[in-house]
């Protein structure tokens, strides 16, 4: 069983890859992005660590979460014939792609150990992850307002809560959240009202872009040992 740990010590480059498309193309692009793992493995690259698919709930979007070693070897695969045909093909099936890159900052947890999250296609975890953009000022300020919603909810012992991991973009005004509950039912019950809502409320009314979804985690990947990540 794969396993994709999100933890601040381990220092990788997290790049988020978001492809937005109508479901009907959805297939297609997921046999895609498996392609170009199969390359990755085939040929032994040694940049990435993981690659972890979740296809969007309640919008139309599919998230490729991957780790890297640092960011400039996540642009090795372009120099690759066959990756890149690949990869250009990703974009011509989404109506929009952007890839944003980010490292993670800190995890609150509910379940031990407490400096982590993992990733895990056999756990059935429903993962809420949050893009958002910012005044390059107010980095600082989303990041504290996202741990403190982790904290309440944490704190109100929300049911079905597992633990959010924050992400610091690379470029200023880039945050990301990644957030794992057991269902979408739990989610949205916690999220509906007291502080946890509070908080949301305070997230957004500093966003100048809030894209917070559902997602179903598809398959997870690890090109580094193929087998659960230690620590």
């Amino acid at each position: 069983m794969a396993i994709t740990v999100i933890a601040p010590a381990l220092k990788l480059a997290t790049g988020i890859n978001v492809f937005t498309l109508p479901a009907e193309r959805q297939p297609e692009l997921i046999k895609t992005l498996h392609a170009i793992s199969n390359e990755i493995i085939t040929h032994k690259y040694p940049m990435n660590v993981a690659a972890n698919f979740h296809r969007g709930i309640d919008a139309p979007i599919v998230i490729n979460y991957n780790q890297y070693n640092d960011r400039k070897s996540g642009q090795f695969l372009r120099t690759q014939p066959v990756a890149k045909a690949l990869l250009d093909k990703t974009h011509e099936l989404s109506d929009k792609h952007e890839l944003r890159w980010y490292e993670v900052e800190e995890v609150v947890t509910t379940e031990a150990p407490s400096d982590r999250l993992e990733i895990s296609e056999t756990r059935h975890n429903l993962a809420v992850i949050g893009i958002w953009a910012v005044e390059p000022a107010q980095q600082n300020d989303l990041l504290a307002l996202l741990r403190h919603y982790g904290e309440a909810v944490k704190a109100a012992r929300a049911p079905g809560f597992i633990g959010l991991a924050t992400h610091r973009g690379f470029k200023p005004e880039h945050v990301a959240s990644y957030e794992q509950w057991a269902s979408a039912e739990n989610y949205r019950q916690a999220t509906d009202h007291g502080a946890a809502a509070e908080a949301l409320a305070q997230m957004r009314a500093i966003a100048l872009e809030a894209s917070l979804h559902c997602y179903d985690v598809l398959s997870v990947q690890r090109f580094d040992l193929d087998q659960p990540a230690t620590m």
